[in-house]
């Protein structure tokens, strides 16, 4: 599934293209918010945004496990889901609600858990 996010670092880019004050910018964010802001303005997002310098910080993705081991073992941490349970998740994300949501198989269906950052282990 590919499922389109929330990206707050982009968003503020509107606010950045109006303050004609603003000439150094650090963007900081995932690797498709990165792409984004480098695909603007055909690849010249300085001009785009009316700055002099654009410095930027890449991150990864928080839902990205090094290996399919470490997923389970995080999975099988979740209030919800547990050991027992771990085998049934289809996929987890951090969410822009502050909560991870872990898809997990049930019955004939799915269902949803969603657990708040704090309540994580």
């Amino acid at each position: 599934r590919v499922k389109p996010s929330l990206c707050p670092s982009l968003a503020v880019l509107d606010e950045v293209r109006a303050d004609a004050s603003l000439k150094r910018l650090l963007f900081t964010g995932v690797g498709c918010a990165v792409q984004a802001l480098r695909s603007m303005n055909g690849g010249d997002p300085e001009a785009a945004l009316g700055l002099d310098e654009l410095y930027v910080l890449g991150t990864h993705c928080v839902d990205n496990s090094p290996t399919p081991e470490a997923a389970r073992r995080f999975v099988s941490t979740l209030p919800g889901v547990g050991a027992e349970r771990a085998d049934d998740v289809l996929a987890y994300e951090f969410m822009a609600d502050f909560r991870v949501h872990a898809r997990l198989r049930a019955g004939d269906g799915e269902e949803t858990v969603k657990l708040a950052y704090m309540t994580l282990p």
